[in-house]
């Protein structure tokens, strides 16, 4: 299924194939640059999922066990 992001605000997006073994965020909340919007399992290491900026997440776009590809979109920031 072809998500769709809804308006310009920042995307956070995977840096990598992976599973995603926990979600931080919600929509609604506010987060600052360098918060943690999730976890992501890649060959068996824990990677965080960072902000680049601060902003109010408007899309939370994964859950916990989702499988993720390079480049999928998981968070959208206003």
């Amino acid at each position: 299924a072809e998500v769709v992001v809804e308006g310009d605000g920042e995307r956070v997006s995977a840096e990598m194939q992976g599973t995603i073994l926990s979600v931080g965020v919600e929509e609604g909340e506010e987060v600052a640059a360098g918060d943690v919007v999730c976890v992501l399992e890649a060959m068996k290491m824990e990677n965080d999922v960072v902000t680049e900026r601060g902003g109010t997440v408007t899309q939370v776009l994964i859950e916990e066990g989702d499988s993720v590809d390079m480049d999928d979109v998981l968070v959208v920031l206003e």
